[in-house]
């Protein structure tokens, strides 16, 4: 049991590492988009 907590432990950090690049390729989209109505693809 003790070492199934320790692998959820481990991956919470690889989420939260996740999070920051989601959080950068926001601008980027933005930012390729002219139009902010336009709906853009998301790379």
């Amino acid at each position: 049991m003790q070492g199934r907590i320790a692998i959820t432990h481990y991956s919470l950090p690889i989420t939260h590492y996740s999070l920051p690049i989601t959080h950068y390729s926001l601008p980027i989209t933005k930012h390729q988009c002219p139009m902010p109505n336009a709906p853009c693809p998301i790379p």
